[in-house]
């Protein structure tokens, strides 16, 4: 019978995480590392998300954004998230100042999967014929197509949703 462990426990849980500033993160950094090699290799699909959270708080001052359901610039942060296409959580970056999908992809998610995505002996071999070749695609928004320059030649590995063409079902 499993049971939602007691909030004191949870809060013991969370400090002991906390004590080390690193900890919390090389402990994501490991359970994303197993979760993508569960993964199949031919699934090597990843969707990056941005979105908008509202501060209704008073205490901390954070630059204003804005959010489009309410059609004004508010007190906000903004959340990126990189999905498996099934919709399992790998990563996720907060920014108080958002510098944009594009520069947020370049700086912080690009480089998190080069480091942690799995790769099979094939990926390698291919690679290693063709420094061109990706062993992961990059997923993203429309707010992609903003910039044709996105990334290098190296990092062929990103498409983006807009830009896939659709395939016939006939």
């Amino acid at each position: 019978l499993d049971r939602i462990p007691e909030v004191r426990t949870l809060r013991e849980k969370v400090e002991r995480l906390c004590q080390d500033p690193g900890r919390a993160k090389e402990w994501n950094a490991q359970l994303a590392k197993e979760w993508m090699a569960c993964q199949d290799s031919a699934d090597m699909y990843y969707y990056c998300d941005g979105h908008v959270r509202v501060y209704h708080g008073e205490k901390t001052p954070l630059p204003r954004h804005y959010v489009a359901r309410e059609r004004l610039c508010l007190r906000a942060t903004v959340d990126y998230w990189v999905n498996a296409m099934d919709g399992q959580p790998f990563l996720y970056v907060n920014k108080e100042v958002d510098p944009g999908l594009i520069a947020t992809i370049k700086n912080d998610v690009v480089p998190w999967l080069q480091q942690l995505a799995a790769k099979t002996a094939e990926q390698e071999q291919r690679l290693a014929e063709d420094p061109r070749a990706h062993w992961f695609t990059l997923v993203f928004d429309r707010e992609g197509n903003a910039d044709s320059r996105i990334m290098p030649s190296r990092h062929r590995d990103l498409l983006s949703a807009t830009s896939v063409p659709l395939v016939d079902a006939a």
